[in-house]
């Protein structure tokens, strides 16, 4: 894993068998192998991409007493799909037992569905890749046009 995980505790194997029924079906061996070792762990800030020019990061993942409250939370999620983190923006990350634990990224803004981000859940972990804000480089031209709400500005400047 290339990045650091921070206040995570070990799942009790009560609590991996109660998510297990009820969802109604057993956990991928990835997922169920990370709760084991990192139930509701924050990952230090990170950057995984989605597709082509999009990219998100993962805030903390969901811990296992939470995954069935969050996961009436996710628009049309498949039968056998469960959230395991929360996102940048009020994104969801899941995995779908139907699809032999592969992992996706849902969008609540995007009606088009879920796009898929890895064949399995330690495949996606291994593909968070730690970020700093000072990697951001822009070039002159990038920026077209700034607003600042006046009353920030002055916020800033106390």
């Amino acid at each position: 894993m290339k990045i650091k995980l921070q206040n995570g505790k070990p799942a009790s194997e009560e609590a991996i068998l109660a998510l297990e029924t009820a969802l109604g079906c057993p956990l991928s061996d990835s997922f169920r192998a990370f709760l084991r070792a990192h139930d509701g762990a924050k990952p230090e800030t990170n950057i995984f991409k989605i597709n082509g020019n999009n990219a998100s990061g993962v805030n903390a993942f969901i811990p296992a007493g939470k995954i069935q409250k969050e996961r009436m939370r996710v628009d049309n999620i498949p039968i056998r799909a469960y959230p395991v983190a929360w996102a940048e923006g009020g994104n969801y990350v899941f995995v779908d037992e139907d699809r032999n634990g592969a992992v996706f990224f849902w969008d609540h803004e995007l009606p088009d569905g879920p796009t898929e981000l890895a064949a399995d859940f330690g495949s996606f972990l291994e593909s968070l890749e730690p970020f700093d804000i000072r990697m951001v480089q822009m070039k002159p031209d990038q920026v077209k046009k700034v607003w600042v709400d006046a009353e920030f500005l002055k916020r800033l400047k106390k």
